[in-house]
């Protein structure tokens, strides 16, 4: 891991619109789908921790996100975790977000990229953030017009650009960890057991010389 990513995903706690479900203590026990050892798994513990003890919450691997929307769609689970642009689909349909959270994600590299190939990467990614954030709108299209996507939303209406909530779509320029988030996260995946306390950090992380950048132009 090189750095933070600079696409701030979201993931929401999604139920039917007939769910009885408005907050996270009432989903105690109940099954809720995500992806093992994924963004979706990680939040779902992360947001649900704090009003559920750790031996009722029942998270339940599904995979992919069009398997979690289904699942949940079909009542076969009180809850899926979803981002977007399922969250927008799940929100067209009726459904609603009994809480959600923005996480950190990830850049990763070889052990063998050079500094000149990262500072130009991140040069690159800076400018694509600034042009994303100056009109959300005009790219959204990249999001609905996935071939995977479009198959399964076509089933529950679509979508377009203008049913997402566009402030849940944050870019930032490329940074990295500190080193209190990553001594903060190490310690919460071993308390969880997600990540064995053998394991060094100094092992994943590579934060050489990386800095917050500016947009070359």
């Amino acid at each position: 891991m090189i750095g933070l990513r600079s696409a701030v995903a979201s993931q929401a706690l999604m139920v039917r619109a007939e769910s009885d479900h408005y907050y996270p203590s009432s989903l105690a026990n109940k099954p809720i789908a995500v992806q093992f050892h994924a963004g979706s798994h990680y939040t779902a513990l992360r947001l649900l921790e704090g009003y559920i003890p750790a031996k009722k919450i029942n998270l339940l691997h599904y995979g992919s996100p069009r398997y979690r929307f289904e699942a949940m769609m079909s009542g076969e689970v009180d809850a899926a975790m979803l981002m977007e642009p399922w969250i927008a689909l799940a929100e067209k349909n009726g459904c609603r977000a009994v809480c959600e959270g923005h996480y950190l994600g990830a850049e990763n590299a070889s052990d063998n990229m050079d500094d000149e190939t990262f500072a130009a990467i991140n040069r690159a990614v800076s400018k694509a953030v600034d042009l994303i954030n100056s009109d959300k709108k005009r790219f959204l299209h990249y999001l609905i017009e996935q071939p995977k996507f479009v198959e399964a939303a076509a089933e529950w209406g679509g979508l377009t650009v203008d049913d997402f909530h566009l402030p849940r779509l944050r870019y930032a320029h490329p940074r990295p960890y500190t080193e209190e988030q990553l001594e903060d996260t190490y310690n919460w995946m071993v308390r969880w057991d997600l990540l064995n306390a053998s394991v060094c950090a100094a092992d994943l992380v590579d934060n050489r010389g990386a800095e917050p950048v500016a947009a070359d132009d």
